[in-house]
């Protein structure tokens, strides 16, 4: 007999699903030798530290444990970072997002709103003396400096804490610099507001305006005497915020980007790589019109690169629009009765395939998330597997059944897999296409195995599938 205490609602509570404890949002090292991934110390541990896996033998170890970082004293969030983590769906605790330079080598992360970077080959980690509360730090690619948001404003410092400075503040209330709007984090995805330059030498920053945003009163009922919160809330129909591009040079030169912010206002995605120009995916409000741009950094004019229209709803998704390293653009289409992966003129793929995201692109080909298309043979209900795609074909890495995802870089695959006879998920490394290793998963079993059974009632056009949610944002 189960008692209370260990009941299956409780245990699924105290674990956050039984998710606290597996590895997460892994990086690769461009040259292979290191993935860098958060994990927590125990199925019922919320404070994930910064693990460093060595994938040529050396094991893992742990570059960064917020505990320690804290001297043990407890963790103080901000607003700000509050409702960041509340539209992210984050849970966690300790280093819940960090980031990397370019060769994976310094790594910096928030904790407590305040500045820290981990060398990831010493394993080694230090606070930065910045002004808080620290919003999303990134290192530049070259590693020599950190941008970070504090109180709305851009800053940045270099990575041995001098220097310290803001390149943008803003110049009223409700006015920030280098974070994401609601409608951006909550509904399309970008839970970003700046990207650096390639070069590490300037910086593509919005700059959001929320003053035209109705105001919602939220109470909190586990605080009743608390006064309710003010939020700015983009309700259906009413105004959304303002957004803006500007380029920023580490000397705080300014340069606004220009598009046509009145018939395409929201700002999707952003890439910016060394095979090419910044590129913008903008989008008309009711989400039927978008524009993939090209931004000249030095002019903030912008030329069209491709356009896209649809009579009832156009998807986003991760990963595109980019550069492939030859300098052509890739993106994913719906196209000919199918969602295809599009590399410069040419779709690589056909109606067996509906493609969900692009995972990595290199010189040889590009690493795809995919489910069965209308057209495939023997269609696997509810599955999603990792696809390697080129001109010569498609390749399946992923062979059970589940749903997978996947990380690449420098010849090694991190592959990420959910599967019907197991708890989690497991992950494994591959090189050059074969295992080496796993990465063990802390969270607790949920101690019970269901009976799984898919069955299919019809097919689903295209058409549906794109305008599920066609009300959301509009």
């Amino acid at each position: 007999m189960t008692t209370e205490a260990d009941s299956f609602p409780r245990r699924h509570a105290r674990t956050q699903r039984f998710t606290l404890g597996a590895p997460r949002s892994f990086t690769v090292a461009p040259d292979g030798s290191r993935v860098v991934f958060l994990r927590s110390g125990s199925g019922t541990d919320r404070a994930n530290s910064l693990w460093v896996l060595d994938t040529e033998g050396g094991g893992e170890r742990v570059a960064a444990d917020p505990r320690a970082l804290l001297g043990g004293a407890s963790e103080q969030l901000s607003a700000e970072e509050r409702a960041r983590r509340e539209r992210s769906r984050e849970g966690g605790a300790g280093i819940v997002g960090y980031a990397t330079d370019a060769a994976v080598e310094l790594a910096s992360f928030a904790l407590s709103g305040r500045l820290f970077t981990a060398e990831l080959r010493a394993g080694t980690a230090r606070e930065l003396p910045v002004p808080g509360p620290v919003i999303d730090p990134r290192p530049s690619p070259d590693g020599r400096h950190v941008a970070y948001v504090a109180r709305g404003a851009l800053r940045v410092v270099a990575a041995e804490g001098a220097d310290d400075r803001a390149l943008a503040t803003p110049e009223a209330e409700g006015v920030s610099y280098g974070t994401a709007e609601f409608i951006a984090a909550e509904e399309m995805g970008r839970s970003r507001g700046f990207w650096w330059a390639p070069e590490s030498d300037r910086l593509l920053v919005a700059r959001v305006d929320d003053t035209p945003v109705e105001r919602w009163w939220i109470a909190d009922p586990a605080h009743p005497g608390r006064e309710p919160s003010r939020v700015p809330y983009p309700a259906a129909g009413t105004a959304n915020a303002d957004v803006r591009l500007f380029v920023i040079g580490l000397d705080g030169a300014r340069t606004e980007v220009s598009w046509d912010r009145a018939r395409y206002p929201y700002l999707a995605r952003v890439h910016w790589s060394t095979a090419g120009a910044p590129l913008l995916l903008v989008q008309a409000r009711d989400q039927r019109g978008q524009l993939i741009l090209a931004v000249d950094p030095e002019s903030g004019a912008t030329r069209m690169v491709h356009a896209d229209e649809d009579p009832d709803w156009l998807e986003l998704f991760p990963g595109v629009p980019c550069w492939s390293p030859s300098g052509q653009l890739v993106r994913i289409a719906d196209e000919g009765g199918a969602r295809r992966l599009v590399v410069g003129e040419r779709p690589l793929t056909g109606p067996q395939l509906h493609l969900r995201a692009v995972l990595d692109v290199s010189d040889d080909d590009v690493l795809v998330s995919a489910s069965a298309g209308e057209e495939a043979d023997d269609p696997e209900i509810g599955e999603v597997h990792v696809h390697r795609v080129n001109e010569l074909g498609v390749e399946r890495l992923s062979q059970e059944p589940g749903v997978h995802t996947a990380v690449r870089a420098g010849g090694v695959t991190v592959l990420v897999s959910a599967t019907p006879d197991r708890p989690g998920s497991r992950v494994r490394i591959l090189r050059d296409g074969k295992p080496t290793a796993t990465v063990p998963s802390y969270a607790e079993d949920p101690g019970m195995s269901p009976r799984v059974t898919l069955t299919q009632g019809g097919r689903t056009p295209n058409s549906v599938r794109r305008a599920y949610a066609s009300g959301l944002r509009r």
